[in-house]
């Protein structure tokens, strides 16, 4: 029964079809049985028509296709295969645009006897599970197509097949790819590229049943596409396309000879190249292999060219992801003749090391060599890692009445602004019994007794609820106020309504500034009922020191120690140091993926210390300026703009601004980095001669070594010094408040001890538990990698747990994953990472294990 028109419509056997729509009735149960009966006897929803419609359908369509190439050719030799689609472009592609012209397409079938570039066989790519031997065939194929066609295309995604990948590309002058930015947008030093409608793809799809692959192009044409910028030397050779791979052997077999010392252990290599250079000296004791190499520039060994004793601020930072090895690099870096110079250079790994304090004591080490070998800053800027901030102590402030050690203000205000608005998560620390010794009167100076009275809210519980945004605004502000004060800078007038003016300049002592910091911010935390949020603050930013307990708020403010005769600190940030870490990655070392030590010690050498050298001869012989005075002229036009009469008045009444002493106080002086606001530079502006429009000022003078100095004032218009103003003395006895331990010297245990960090601030504890996240993560590798694609099994358990938490993940994976890479810790409880082998065994601690193993 072929059609449902000559079934009895009052049957009882009827069933709808789900192709045509229709009720279809049959005599018996049989017969409509027959109709709704698939291939091999399966019940099917559309009816025997239907599907035998459609099977004729979709034979037409399919030979349709088939002749609608305009190649389709089988070939069995490679060279064959390029000849004929050479052949066939040149003679149908034109290379013009022309968006009513029918794309042109051709199939090509290479069999299982070609052989592609660096003996890569179409069969043996086809019939192995090897992805990269695959995806090296499909971009081989790619590039013989864009000699054959002059169009690029770009590999999008892979498609898994059971009979083999199917690699899909499309072209790259084609507009319906996806961008993160509009192209035409993009500024470019060559020009801008066209783009065209032509909606070019290629497939090349590998068949492991009948081992070939098969290239199915599709694509309109236009014009062509230049791949390279290939120079004239290259031009008059006979090649035809330069890879970026041929580039990189060209490169690597020309420099080799440059950085490579030893081509098997590449941290000899290091420091053969190192000790072979000019001007750099390595440091002793700490050239242990597989753990430090320490090195200083000729910034530093020059004492002719560069004066040590201008070396006053200086930075301390490390960064990652630099080497093959893992090891991290630490730079100190100062500004000399506002030009930042690089001193000296650490790679530290202490991963395989089992020691109390391993990384401190080293970085303790490194610091003291290069104070015993003259340098002797009395600002010292690093970011909250307590490790630098106890081993530079430890290795500056002896002897030295001015040193000062602050945080870089940009990262203590993203700290504070993580926790009052709940980005960062408290780790379930809350510090009652640190606020609570710390606020007795016997740890208490006498300044601060009223805190003692404040004592029993301060442990109180509060408001559970994090601060509003407008809560969290004025903290912010608040502690950037309190943290940029200094005793020579003078009191800012808050300029607001009923707020009487102030007769002069006036200035506070440290207790003073310390003291009304810690009223102001529990006065409003008392107001908005947030006890914690204080307490966090007490511990970590305003706490001072009591006997062997360290101050967080001489670290953290621009005040400094008490006592001490620092002038003010021009900087206030790590920044110098990284954009010195952007300039090594971004510009030196973006073509390298974590390359060997003696690579990175080349491009150190080489490019970024001798690019800094360079800018500095430049700034000396005034060919080029630095990035400080830019910036000054930039503020300097910004401040004239604002000048006008009333800006003159509030300059002399309000807040009597001294220019020999280059001092205001308007907030904008101090909150500015640069100390310049529009009151100081009134003084360099005249009104214009009819009394109308803007100010005439006069610009800032030309950089000169002379007229600006690395301290304030930064602009030195007369040929004398100008000094300071003095400290304001406060009339209170301190003498029985403040403990001056420096004559001691201390070990690096009792010097971070002092600092009393919590498990998240004591570096070395959160080093040791960092393998805990690394640990995950080389799990999550393993299983989402190639043992996972062939089996759907794991792959139901991957996503599975891993969706869940942590813990369900590891206790799933982590025993398969150790005895797929042959490791196990059940014997053991060390978590610690681990070194690489070759430098692990090179230790002369670990020689002796060695024979055994």
């Amino acid at each position: 029964m072929e059609s449902s028109e000559v079934t009895p419509r009052g049957s009882p056997y009827s069933q709808k079809c789900a192709s045509c729509r229709t009720l279809i009735c049959c005599a018996t149960f049989e017969e409509l049985q027959q109709l709704f009966t698939g291939k091999g006897g399966k019940s099917v929803k559309s009816c025997k028509h239907c599907r035998a419609t459609t099977k004729s359908l979709g034979a037409s369509v399919r030979v349709q296709e088939e002749t609608s190439f305009g190649l389709d050719e089988h070939f069995e030799v490679h060279e064959d295969f390029i000849e004929v689609v050479s052949s066939f472009l040149e003679l149908h592609d034109r290379h013009v645009f022309d968006s009513e012209a029918q794309p042109l397409k051709l199939r090509v079938t290479l069999s299982e006897s070609v052989v592609l570039g660096n003996d890569i066989s179409v069969a043996l790519c086809a019939q192995r599970e090897d992805r990269d031997a695959q995806k090296q065939a499909a971009i081989y194929l790619r590039n013989d197509i864009f000699d054959c066609s002059g169009y690029y295309f770009h590999l999008r995604r892979c498609k898994e097949r059971p009979d083999g990948p199917d690699y899909f590309l499309t072209c790259s002058r084609s507009q319906e790819r996806k961008t993160e930015r509009d192209p035409l947008s993009l500024q470019r030093y060559t020009s801008v590229k066209e783009f065209f409608p032509c909606h070019g793809e290629l497939h090349i799809t590998f068949s492991k049943s009948n081992l070939s692959v098969t290239i199915t192009y599709d694509h309109k044409c236009h014009t062509e596409t230049p791949k390279f910028h290939v120079t004239e030397e290259f031009k008059e050779t006979e090649l035809h396309t330069i890879t970026k791979q041929q580039v990189y052997n060209v490169w690597l077999s020309l420099t080799r000879k440059e950085w490579e010392r030893d081509d098997a252990d590449d941290f000899k290599s290091a420091q053969m190249l190192l000790d072979g250079q000019d001007g750099y000296r390595l440091i002793e004791g700490l050239q242990e292999p597989g753990v430090s190499l320490a090195f200083t520039t000729p910034c530093f060994n020059d004492t002719i060219k560069f004066n040590r004793t201008k070396m006053t601020e200086v930075f301390i930072d490390s960064t990652f992801g630099t080497n093959i090895h893992g090891y991290e690099l630490y730079c100190v870096l100062t500004e000399y003749d506002l030009v930042s110079l690089p001193l000296s250079y650490l790679l530290l790994d202490t991963r395989g090391i089992q020691e109390v304090g391993k990384r401190g004591s080293r970085l303790t080490a490194w610091l003291t060599a290069l104070r015993a070998t003259g340098l002797n800053p009395n600002v010292v800027h690093t970011d909250k890692d307590f490790a630098e901030v106890t081993a530079a102590s430890i290795a500056f402030k002896a002897n030295n009445d001015r040193y000062n050690h602050h945080l870089c203000h940009r990262h203590s205000l993203r700290a504070i602004d993580q926790y009052i608005t709940g980005k960062m998560k408290s780790k379930g620390f809350d510090s009652v019994d640190n606020s609570r010794n710390s606020t007795r009167l016997t740890a208490l100076p006498r300044y601060l007794y009223f805190l003692s009275e404040e004592s029993d809210w301060m442990q109180s519980n509060g408001q559970s609820k994090k601060c509003t945004p407008e809560k969290a605004r004025i903290l912010r502000a608040m502690i950037k106020r309190h943290l940029l004060r200094h005793p020579f800078l003078p009191k800012t007038f808050l300029d607001g309504e009923g707020t009487p003016a102030l007769e002069g300049l006036q200035y506070q002592t440290y207790e003073e500034i310390h003291a009304n910091a810690i009223k102001e911010m529990l006065e409003f935390c008392k107001t908005i009922d947030q006890p914690k949020i204080f307490r966090y603050f007490w511990n970590n930013w305003y706490r001072p020191a009591f006997k062997n307990i360290g101050s967080r708020w001489e670290i953290a403010s621009l005040c400094g120690r008490p006592g001490a005769n620092g002038a003010i600190p021009i900087s206030r940030t790590t920044m110098r140091l990284e954009s010195h870490w952007r300039i090594l990655k971004k510009d030196y070392g973006s073509r390298f993926i974590k390359p060997r030590l003696d690579v990175l010690a080349y491009i150190i050498c080489t490019g970024l210390v001798r690019s800094r050298i360079h800018l500095y001869l430049q700034v000396e012989a005034g060919r080029e300026k630095p990035s400080a005075y830019k910036d000054l002229v930039h503020l300097w036009r910004k401040c004239a703009d604002a000048i006008n009469q009333d800006c003159i008045v509030k300059r002399d009444k309000v807040y009597h601004t001294d220019k020999d002493q280059w001092l205001c106080s308007c907030p904008s002086f101090i909150l500015n980095s640069r100390y310049l606001c529009k009151h100081l530079v009134s003084f360099y502006s005249r009104p214009q001669p009819d009394g109308n429009g803007r100010f005439l000022v006069q610009p800032p003078p030309l950089y000169s070594p002379r007229l600006f100095q690395e301290r304030l004032p930064l602009i030195r218009f007369s040929e004398h010094e100008i000094n300071g103003p003095m400290t304001i003395s406060s009339g209170e006895d301190l003498s029985d408040c403040i403990d001056d331990d420096d004559a001691r010297s201390v070990s690096y245990a009792e010097e971070l001890a002092s600092l009393e960090l919590v498990s998240a601030e004591n570096p070395e504890a959160a080093e040791e538990n960092d393998e805990d996240i690394k640990e995950f993560l080389r799990v999550v590798h393993w299983a989402s990698g190639p043992e996972c694609e062939s089996n759907p099994r794991m792959q139901r358990a991957f996503y599975r747990h891993f969706s869940n938490k942590e813990a369900s993940f590891l206790s799933e994976f982590k025993r398969p994953y150790e005895e797929a890479v042959g490791t196990s810790r059940s014997g053991s409880s060390n978590t610690m990472r681990k070194a690489p082998r070759s430098y692990y065994y090179s230790r002369p601690q670990n020689q002796s294990r060695v024979s055994r193993e």
